[in-house]
């Protein structure tokens, strides 16, 4: 009670002992995981000083990624999540040693960087679909909304703490190092898991269906029967688009816009990811209530309009402003978005409606890459980000004239977490 009392839906999470469990593996995993991101970023960038190949490395794993996801949407509505996890951040363990031996023969090269890019997201188009399920697995239903948004925020931790580790392990010890301590992180997850334990009388629901393609088009079917849903995640497509784009091509703004270099990388990502921080615990915070629609709706706005900012900072100091602004209303509406879904979706059909939630995202994060990286080969970078800042306010303001129509639809999910 004393935790409920003061932290409110944070401490509704935390009084979980499966929760705090694994709250000390994801942890230490998401930062060594952003640690290598920021390594393989900047490799790459090394390797190719060109923000084109920077965008098609990022489509080569979007690719491979949005190809499998359906498949691995549909496995997840048919066996074990968990293990279904575990194996695949196996397999996404092989990759991290692979790159690690690889930067320390010296023998990393855009052949390899490729390959990898594209391994990434074969291994991640089957343990997305499996970790949405983890939380409804081993938390409480009642404490789901805040434990979601409490392990979003160690994503965002992660975001803002593994840059700053990574600039550290580049300067003073190299991509190597960097690589290594994902390959460090992850073990640390897996014994952590191991002790994690199902409550008694959980079971997952499979999908019915005999015919493994027979399930794949659940999910798609699921969101065009409710137009709310519909509604917001096509909205979110034009933020997914911005903030990969924004991410991926954050080594090319950072040294060829501002002239900081991979300090700058690594303080813009660490900026960014604050951001996202402190909203996914403010979010948490409030349990079930700040999960709504029209939260999600704002934040929209307030995060186009930092990319806006972005886009005309000439100095690190506002572009650190822009960044933080940034990741604290994307990370609102992203993670108010998933917490809407994980609350109203049927948990037999969790694992296909959310692999398409992410099939999209990808989708979009990989053409909006591609599409601003060649962009900025003809108009600049700075040009491309504020063009394409434009149409996602044009996005929000076509959403705006059907909010009503919007926040209706989601009367009855609002009404549910509220009980």
């Amino acid at each position: 009670m004393p935790l409920r009392t003061w932290f409110g839906g944070i401490g509704e999470a935390f009084s979980d002992r499966n929760f705090r469990l694994y709250s000390v593996g994801s942890i230490i995993s998401w930062i060594t995981y952003f640690v290598q991101q920021i390594a393989f970023s900047w490799a790459a960038w090394e390797i190719t000083q060109s923000a084109v190949w920077l965008a098609i490395i990022a489509l080569l794993s979007t690719v491979s990624n949005v190809l499998l996801l359906p498949l691995g949407g549909a496995l997840a509505d048919r066996v074990d999540r968990f293990r279904m996890v575990v194996s695949a951040y196996f397999f996404d363990f092989l990759k991290a040693v692979a790159l690690t031996v690889l930067a320390y023969s010296g023998h990393l090269s855009l052949p390899v960087i490729c390959a990898s890019a594209i391994l990434h997201g074969i291994i991640h188009a089957f343990s997305v679909p499996a970790s949405y399920g983890m939380m409804p697995r081993f938390i409480a239903r009642g404490c789901l909304s805040s434990a979601i948004a409490v392990s979003s925020s160690y994503t965002q931790f992660a975001v803002f703490a593994g840059p700053a580790i990574a600039g550290w392990i580049l300067v003073h010890w190299g991509v190597a190092a960097a690589f290594a301590t994902n390959v460090a992180g992850y073990l640390v997850y897996f014994a952590v898991v191991c002790f994690l334990r199902t409550p008694e009388g959980y079971q997952q629901q499979k999908s019915p269906r005999r015919s493994l393609l027979g399930d794949l088009p659940e999910g798609a079917r699921y969101i065009l029967q409710h137009k709310g849903i519909l509604a917001l995640l096509l909205m979110m497509l034009a933020g997914d688009a911005l903030l990969a784009a924004v991410y991926q091509l954050m080594p090319a703004y950072s040294d060829a816009l501002l002239g900081a270099g991979v300090g700058g990388v690594s303080i813009l990502f660490g900026t960014g990811g604050l951001g996202a921080t402190l909203a996914a615990l403010w979010l948490a915070h409030g349990g079930a209530h700040p999960a709504t629609p029209l939260r999600v709706f704002w934040a929209f706005l307030v995060f186009a309009l930092a990319v806006c900012g972005l886009a005309v900072s000439f100095s690190l100091f506002w572009s650190i402003a822009a960044m933080l602004a940034f990741g604290f209303a994307g990370e609102t509406a992203r993670t108010a978005t998933v917490s809407i879904l994980q609350i109203s979706v049927d948990d037999g059909q969790r694992g296909r409606v959310m692999s398409m939630r992410f099939l999209l995202q990808q989708a979009a994060g990989g053409l909006g890459t591609l599409a601003i990286g060649g962009m900025a080969q003809q108009a600049g970078l700075r040009l491309s980000l504020f063009a394409t800042a434009m149409i996602a306010l044009a996005v929000w303001a076509i959403a705006c004239l059907k909010r009503a129509r919007i926040l209706a639809s989601f009367q009855v999910v609002r009404e549910g977490s509220e009980s």
